[in-house]
């Protein structure tokens, strides 16, 4: 049986580490004080199935905005097929693509993949702006998951003009706008959206196709605020990743463990929301 499924896996295979992710890693390892093994696809597929769990595992693709090429879609399908026991998968498009990321879209979908990967102040675009929006309807024709890094980020943390990362995009406020424009599209908040937590929080529980995600923070950074959503009225829209290999579900877990939850919270959080909103047989 399935103990949890982690949204929020960035597979660290060459592509990524010494890829997409390269001009950040020393800033990343600075910031979360641990440096990032490069693995193979079946090392995670071993790592993840020892623990019991499944990865969503994310693509990326921000060359517009950093000129380095993505981590995509073919690339994801590949690792999910080869281990389709404990992966699924979520492409990415680049948005100042224009037509061609809707195609992405497309290509995604038929690759067998379930959703779509966004960082807004990593690739630089405003979700709310309409010039996206047909990416937008092709996510919700094909019936993806759309997740969307919201609040600060360790990405460029450090570095001269942090990397060219703009955060203003990655607010929230811009997927209450999506959220009511496409009420059928399911849309994931990643990460607790600091230093917009409470904008998050109150967006997702006025808007039912809005979902909470809790990558990159340590539970026991937790605050009453967040604990009270997940408890109460966002118990059915919360969501378990970790944002591996940032952080691990070893320590994620063992945290989450030390907080006061009921049991059905946590199986809700750790695994039946996210089978629900997936659409993920139960094993």
């Amino acid at each position: 049986m399935t103990a949890f499924i982690d949204l929020h896996v960035h597979p660290p295979v060459p592509a990524v580490i010494e890829g997409v992710f390269a001009p950040y890693i020393p800033s990343l390892e600075a910031t979360f004080r641990r440096k990032f093994p490069v693995m193979t696809a079946e090392q995670i597929a071993d790592y993840y199935r020892a623990l019991d769990g499944r990865a969503v595992l994310l693509g990326w693709d921000a060359e517009t905005a950093t000129g380095l090429a993505p981590f995509g879609t073919k690339a994801v399908a590949e690792i999910v097929d080869a281990h389709p026991d404990v992966f699924v998968g979520f492409g990415s498009v680049d948005p100042h693509k224009g037509a061609a990321a809707v195609l992405g879209v497309g290509e995604a979908a038929k690759a067998g993949l379930i959703g779509l990967k966004f960082h807004p102040s990593a690739q630089r675009f405003d979700p709310a702006n309409e010039s996206v929006f047909p990416i937008y309807e092709e996510a919700q024709a094909y019936g993806l998951t759309l997740l969307f890094h919201t609040g600060v980020t360790a990405l460029g943390a450090g570095m001269p003009g942090g990397a060219g990362i703009r955060h203003r995009f990655a607010h929230p406020v811009h997927l209450d706008d999506v959220a009511s424009y496409f009420p059928s599209l399911k849309i994931v908040m990643a990460h607790p959206a600091t230093p917009w937590q409470s904008e998050a929080i109150a967006f997702a529980v006025h808007k039912p196709n809005l979902y909470l995600e809790l990558s990159g923070w340590s539970p026991k950074y937790f605050d009453d605020e967040l604990l009270a959503a997940i408890r109460g009225p966002l118990r059915d829209r919360v969501l378990f990743g970790t944002d591996f290999p940032f952080i691990t579900p070893d320590r994620w877990l063992k945290a989450w463990g030390a907080l006061d939850m009921d049991a059905d919270v946590t199986e809700a959080v750790l695994v039946g929301n996210a089978r629900r909103l997936l659409g993920l047989q139960e094993e």
